[in-house]
């Protein structure tokens, strides 16, 4: 099943991002870091295969998802959950960008949710303003949803290593 998935994904993110399918990529991002979060066997399968990998094509988007908020918060938390404690994984993406990068990253996601929980009222307001135009795909694309809030200070650290 692994090695189906691995084919599947692949050519989906070969196809998507050269077909302009920006939502197609958006999901299969998505499956990519749900499949591999805290698993290192599946972390495995995204690198091997032939050359372009998973990692590889995730690692070759645009410019626009390591640079554009919007793009980032889909890509950052699949490239750190294929890439957290996984050696192998990291070495191959810090060919293509520096790891601090994701760590930062995960940092700003800490810092929104402490403010979230020190200034509820105000962040509340903001919820209820935004709250129609919250989507399912918002909310499933959340960090927080895609990585376990429990394990983001050890991921943090593991990405400030060089």
């Amino acid at each position: 099943m692994s090695l189906e998935f691995r084919h599947i994904a692949s050519y989906l993110v070969w196809y998507s991002s050269h077909h302009l399918c920006e939502e197609l990529l958006h999901e299969v991002i998505l499956c990519i870091g749900n499949f591999t979060v805290l698993n290192s066997d599946n972390q495995n399968i995204v690198q091997s295969g032939q050359s372009p990998t998973i990692l590889q094509q995730l690692c070759s988007l645009p410019f626009q998802y390591f640079s554009d908020p919007r793009l980032t918060n889909i890509l950052f938390p699949t490239l750190i959950a294929v890439c957290y404690n996984n050696p192998s994984n990291k070495e191959i993406l810090e060919q293509e960008l520096s790891c601090v990068l994701l760590a930062n990253f995960i940092e700003e996601k800490q810092l929104e949710c402490q403010q979230a929980r020190l200034m509820p009222s105000k962040v509340s307001k903001t919820q209820d303003k935004d709250k129609a135009r919250t989507s399912d795909l918002e909310v499933r694309m959340s960090f927080a949803s895609r990585f376990p809030v429990d394990v983001w200070p050890a991921a943090m650290a593991c990405f400030k290593q060089e």
